[in-house]
């Protein structure tokens, strides 16, 4: 069956994205603060960031910048005390909640302080 202009899909809101005049922003002024606040905590304890996953026995160096706490439990991401260097597969294994990661205060729940 041909298409013809009656059969062609149209987004949602498309009358509002051709009348916007400009973009809009891809995360807030709060959070771009925030961002930039965190960059300068973790340039200030990593300088260059070429430093060991700290979890206990991994020899590789550190790729991620892991948040003990996660925003989502209350844990703030520019506190010093809640940022910790994994490497990939740790900070992966972390993030999915590993029993090693509380094990090693590497990840806290809401009710415990980071």
């Amino acid at each position: 069956m041909k298409r013809t202009a009656l059969h062609r899909r149209t987004p949602l809101h498309s009358h509002a994205a051709l009348t916007r005049k400009t973009r809009l922003p891809l995360v807030s002024r709060k959070r771009a603060r925030e961002n930039r606040q965190r960059a300068a905590v973790i340039d200030r304890l990593w300088p260059g960031r070429v430093t060991q996953c700290w979890r206990d026995g991994c020899p590789r160096l550190a790729d991620d910048i892991h948040e003990i706490q996660t925003r989502a439990r209350g844990g703030s991401i520019t506190d010093p005390a809640n940022l910790a260097p994994l490497c990939r597969p740790c900070h992966d294994e972390a993030t999915n909640e590993a029993p090693w990661a509380y094990e090693q205060g590497l990840l806290a729940h809401s009710w415990e302080a980071a």
